[in-house]
């Protein structure tokens, strides 16, 4: 069974999104809706996909929501919840209503220093989520690592999810930061890792296989692969390539001497744990 953990839908007319004008460039400024996709992932022999959230708004939740209704291959929402606000509980638990809502994505305080005692109200909800082993997706970057380190401190039972693999430094061939802080975060038993993201730089430059290898390989020797994920990060992805090029690249990452129940655990299986999937053996 092979499932995309990492997936974006959007519509323009929606106008929550703010990062997506314009400026984003023709690939990305337009509608993404599931009959663009379906085809593919026929193709691909891919089960579903899970669809994390590009709006900090509960209105893209509830649209992402609604699609689940309409689409077979939509497995789960990753959607946004205020994970700072006082009434989180209170909407957290409305969503919870909706059998497709999988996970968050919360936007965090910006806090380099880790200085996270200044947001009682944030702990609070994320003990909440902790208890109920719920995913908290995390868009973070080398320089966050650390802060995200002290935060999982004072909850140690969240289940977290890194997406992109935490964006290392590929373009400058650097490691550091990075490794050391995924290593940091790795020692979380409840934290898993997205190998999504991973072909598109900056600017939209696609990266290769053998560019992205060592940074996979250093994942595995953290995480293992009982807590890795496959993502295509579609349609961002598509400065760089198609669906099916992001899923033979990070095929091609993986080092050899994995077995298949491995490999079969990074497209699918760790998805189904991991988000407590509700999904057809086939």
């Amino acid at each position: 069974m092979r499932i995309d953990a990492h997936q974006h839908y959007w519509q323009l007319q929606r106008g929550d999104y703010g990062w997506l004008t314009p400026d984003a460039g023709a690939v990305l400024y337009q509608d993404y809706m599931p009959k663009q996709l379906k085809s593919e992932l026929q193709r691909c022999d891919v089960s579903g996909t899970i669809v994390v959230q590009a709006a900090p708004t509960m209105e893209e939740t509830n649209f992402l929501l609604d699609l689940c209704e309409q689409e077979e291959t939509l497995l789960g929402v990753v959607g946004w919840l205020d994970v700072t606000g006082a009434d989180f509980e209170q909407h957290y638990l409305r969503f919870r209503t909706k059998p497709r809502f999988v996970g968050i994505r919360p936007t965090f305080p910006a806090t380099s220093d880790g200085g996270w005692s200044r947001y009682p109200q944030l702990f609070r909800n994320l003990a909440l989520l902790a208890e109920d082993g719920f995913p908290v997706d995390l868009l973070i970057r080398p320089a966050d690592l650390p802060a995200m380190v002290k935060l999982l401190e004072g909850v140690p039972k969240l289940k977290a999810v890194i997406n992109h693999l935490a964006v290392p430094d590929i373009e400058s061939n650097r490691t550091e930061p990075w490794a050391n802080g995924l290593e940091a975060l790795a020692r979380f038993e409840h934290v898993t890792c997205k190998l999504s993201g991973l072909a598109t730089g900056s600017g939209g430059k696609g990266w290769t296989a053998s560019e992205v290898a060592p940074y996979v390989k250093h994942a595995i020797d953290v995480f293992g692969t009982e807590r890795l994920m496959f993502g295509s990060d579609w349609p961002v992805c598509l400065q760089a390539g198609s669906f099916t090029d992001m899923l033979e690249m990070v095929g091609a990452t993986l080092p050899t001497g994995l077995t298949e129940d491995q490999i079969e655990a990074i497209f699918g299986g760790n998805a189904v744990r991991t988000y407590r999937l509700k999904v057809k053996e086939v």
